[in-house]
């Protein structure tokens, strides 16, 4: 019996333990992303990359996020990658994101981005058409930019491929 009650009470304690870690990952991640959003308001994306990188690990690890709060974190990591220059990890990190959510439009909006800056017209080309696909995808309040006035894509702005693109878009 006394193994029985033993087993019991580690079965209630490794309950109690895993609720527990929920709350502290859920407000490590919040913290983490007060942090890092502290960083990123003021333009230090060099700054915001670690504990927005580190609160993407923990939302791998277990959710916690609302789905705003998710695209929020992918999108300004994923930003402040490719601000900073490492376009590579910038285009992770949207790959990533459309991984769990292949229709949200600013996912392919930010990954054209990365694109232009590696200058991959193509592969700009066509994540500008599925963020466009996807507009009605956004987060109440929030919009698809125009890519001619992104600064990201200033340098195809002369292109006839992209002028068409644009036009194809904005239909």
């Amino acid at each position: 019996m006394k193994t029985k009650t033993r087993v019991v009470t580690l079965v209630v304690l490794f309950l109690i333990s895993v609720s527990c870690w929920s709350v502290l990952a859920q407000s490590t991640v919040m913290d983490l992303m007060k942090e890092g959003s502290t960083f990123y308001i003021r333009n230090d994306f060099k700054q915001a990359i670690g504990p927005y990188s580190r609160a993407l690990e923990l939302e791998k690890k277990q959710s916690t996020l609302s789905k705003t709060l998710w695209y929020v974190l992918i999108d300004n990591l994923g930003i402040a990658y490719g601000v900073t220059g490492d376009l590579k990890k910038s285009k992770e990190t949207f790959e990533y994101g459309l991984s769990k959510d292949s229709k949200y439009p600013l996912f392919y909006y930010n990954l054209a981005c990365a694109y232009a800056e590696m200058n991959d017209l193509d592969q700009a080309i066509s994540n500008l058409k599925h963020a466009f696909e996807y507009k009605a995808n956004v987060i109440p309040g929030e919009m698809v930019p125009d890519p001619a006035t992104d600064d990201a894509f200033q340098r195809f702005m002369k292109n006839d491929r992209f002028l068409a693109a644009l036009k194809e878009i904005r239909k």
